[in-house]
């Protein structure tokens, strides 16, 4: 998985090295945890049409399950994008400034998206707590797993951006 998510952050050395390993080893984990959502999405999905077609039959769960992994896929998905750069992003004027004046700039808007990030996770946590006794219709589970994956990318996607913060 290394290969699939290369990474600066595993030769940083000096005091936020133990900062770069563990977001290192969460990005490994989001990697890995996306690529067994995604196939267990199509295998589901490709099941529950097989089925349908040919057997006239249905799988009870798929439609829950595939939008479930489907959530799960995209929040974790995004702080991957943001540590590659890889998020649309609006440089007409900033990329006409001096370049000291370019960092700032992006050290500033990446401390307002990691404050923005953590108020989203927090949201997330009361919400998925207030929301916990309410079961999904066909899987036996809370319905708030959905607005867990929510929390926990955007708590992912907060240390990515302080990482950009401290490092540029």
């Amino acid at each position: 998985m290394s290969r699939l998510l290369p990474s600066k952050l595993v030769h940083h050395s000096g005091p936020l090295r133990p900062m770069a390993l563990a977001l290192h080893a969460l990005d490994t984990a989001a990697g890995w945890a996306i690529v067994a959502m995604l196939g267990l999405m199509v295998v589901v999905v490709s099941l529950q049409v097989l089925l349908r077609y040919a057997a006239n039959s249905s799988l009870g769960f798929a439609d829950e399950l595939s939008r479930l992994t489907f959530v799960w896929s995209i929040f974790l998905g995004i702080p991957l994008g943001i540590r590659l750069g890889a998020h649309i992003g609006m440089e007409l004027l900033s990329a006409r400034l001096p370049a000291q004046v370019q960092d700032i700039l992006a050290r500033l808007m990446a401390a307002v998206a990691a404050a923005l990030m953590v108020l989203v996770a927090w949201q997330s946590a009361v919400v998925a707590f207030d929301q916990w006794d309410e079961m999904m219709a066909s899987m036996d589970g809370s319905a708030a797993w959905f607005i867990v994956a929510v929390g926990v990318g955007c708590g992912h996607s907060a240390l990515h951006l302080i990482w950009i913060v401290l490092t540029g």
